[in-house]
């Protein structure tokens, strides 16, 4: 067993160079498309306004490497791309439920959540990409991660708390998931669809039904600016105290991301992935040549 470890440590440990260099690749290639509108949008740039405090979360909070990493190792195969999936739709459908509940209940979340919240909710999508790899959704849901149930308690105090104090806290959650969706999620719908021989047009909840726009990248911009700007005039009306709780809402929740994308093992996994991408894009090339 010794011997075996020693001939095994030096792949294992260029392997994780490898896909360590691969995460940062891919997280360079996400960014550059989602610092260009950062740089150029408005109104996240208004001082004092909440838009402007939740980006400054994104170099605290959002681990671009374990992003990269966690993503290219959810390719490996089906079985782990529908524990991902699964988790996924745990928590988007738990933010759902409460958005909905704390708009119903008149909170402050509603201004963002009734104009927007038809394009944003990805919950539905989600249930039916999980379809399309496993036999019993509703199995595949039971059997939820610890880093998933912990996400999606945070998610459900957080409602609660927003419905008893007036607070907020809901759009640390809604800046965490679904803005990241919006800037660079649409990207990573061909490398998922080509890495595990996914059905045609899939996986779904990475495309969105955007409003019509005249301004460059078209109306996923516009639909950006509009929802930072909605986010703001939330922030205007909320106390100091309840203003830093949703900033400190949007950092625990990128905490709960990092946990939930590196909760499996990622480096090989990651580098399995990165192989079945590049497979997949090899056969779909020759196939498309006949």
């Amino acid at each position: 067993r010794t011997q075996i470890l020693l001939h095994l440590e030096p792949l294992l440990s260029n392997m994780g160079t490898f896909a360590k260099k691969l995460g940062q690749l891919t997280a360079r290639s996400l960014e550059s498309e989602s610092a260009n509108i950062l740089r150029t949008g408005a109104a996240n740039k208004v001082p004092g306004s909440l838009s402007l405090a939740l980006d400054g979360t994104l170099k605290k909070g959002h681990n671009m490497r374990v992003f990269g990493l966690g993503t290219m190792a959810s390719m490996a195969d089906r079985p782990r791309y529908a524990r991902f999936t699964a988790s996924m739709l745990s928590i988007y459908s738990a933010m759902e439920e409460e958005l909905e509940a704390s708009t119903k209940a008149g909170g402050a979340v509603g201004h963002v959540w009734k104009r927007h919240g038809q394009t944003l909710q990805r919950a539905s999508s989600l249930r039916t990409d999980l379809a399309d790899v496993v036999e019993d959704v509703d199995a595949e849901m039971a059997k939820l991660s610890l880093a998933t149930s912990r996400y999606v308690a945070g998610v459900r105090a957080a409602g609660v708390a927003d419905r008893a104090t007036g607070g907020a806290r809901m759009l640390g959650h809604v800046y965490c998931r679904y803005f990241a969706d919006l800037f660079g999620g649409q990207m990573l719908a061909a490398p998922y669809n080509l890495a595990l021989s996914l059905p045609a047009d899939t996986p779904r909840h990475y495309s969105f039904n955007f409003p019509s726009s005249d301004l460059p990248a078209g109306g996923r911009r516009s639909l950006i600016e509009q929802v930072y700007s909605d986010i703001n005039a939330v922030g205007q009306d909320l106390s100091d105290e309840a203003f830093k709780a949703v900033v400190e809402e949007a950092l625990q929740a990128f905490k709960f991301n990092v946990d939930v994308y590196s909760e499996e093992p990622m480096l090989i996994d990651a580098v399995r992935g990165t192989i079945n991408m590049g497979s997949g894009f090899a056969a779909r090339t020759i196939s498309g040549r006949r």
